[in-house]
């Protein structure tokens, strides 16, 4: 059933001084190359594909790159398009809710009845692991939050990369209903929802994200994050567990 929504933005104004990234043609070339080798091939790669990958776009987005983002919602089924330009002010509470754009847009593309709906956030730099969306349908009741604690921190710029287990990490995901809908919290930082909703966090076995670290995302550097350094994993690794080809 397809009553996932993996909620992101790519280009929204005002992040706490980055005010023109909606706009810059040098950061949505990089943005959107990585959103394209990356993350969309990860979602592609899923065991169950009944999810929709919501994406906010900021309406002044220039040419070519607006054109390329309608062309990737025609090309990829599960990507559904909001054009905004709400003005970010902060982190946390200081972030205003889509919780009404988001819960229109998934009626628009829906294909089951059900009141049930998961929402999950994920970035336009992550990758998800071939059973992230199956993992996560199994794994939520009704009014829970989970976070995924386990998952890889990639340096694509040096090859690096640290195994992690990051209990309040970005990796949430909230399941409510469309009478009573939570969206992703994202009235709150990923630090705290799981303390403020007493939430579940899975350490599952085996990594079922990738957080890249590029050198644009100014949140992420390597050596802030938590984890130990391993061996890079294999083409192959990569390819099967996250849709992922060099």
């Amino acid at each position: 059933m397809d009553n996932h929504i993996l909620i992101t933005h790519f280009n929204l104004e005002g992040l706490n001084g980055f005010e023109n990234l909606y706009k810059d043609p040098s950061w949505l070339e990089l943005r959107l190359n990585i959103f394209k080798k990356y993350t969309l091939p990860s979602l592609s790669n899923q065991t169950d594909s009944g999810f929709h990958l919501v994406m906010f776009c900021h309406t002044n987005t220039p040419e070519p790159y607006k054109t390329e983002f309608l062309n990737l919602e025609k090309e990829y089924s599960f990507l559904k398009l909001i054009w905004d330009q709400t003005h970010f002010t902060g982190l946390g509470g200081s972030v205003p809710s889509f919780y009404n754009s988001i819960k229109s847009a998934y009626l628009e593309v829906r294909n089951n009845i059900s009141d049930e709906v998961i929402c999950s956030k994920i970035g336009t730099d992550d990758l998800v692991e071939t059973r992230y969306n199956e993992f996560i349908k199994s794994s939520l009741s009704n009014g829970s939050t989970l976070s995924l604690a386990r998952g890889l921190y990639w340096d694509i710029n040096q090859n690096k990369f640290l195994d992690s287990t990051f209990p309040t990490g970005p990796f949430i995901s909230v399941k409510s209903t469309l009478s009573d809908f939570k969206g992703d919290m994202r009235e709150l930082s990923h630090h705290d929802v799981i303390p403020k909703t007493q939430g579940i966090i899975a350490n599952t076995e085996l990594p079922l994200w990738i957080q890249l670290i590029h050198g644009t995302n100014v949140w992420n550097q390597l050596n802030r994050m938590p984890g130990h350094h391993i061996d890079p994993p294999n083409k192959d690794y990569l390819a099967i567990n996250f849709g992922y080809k060099d």
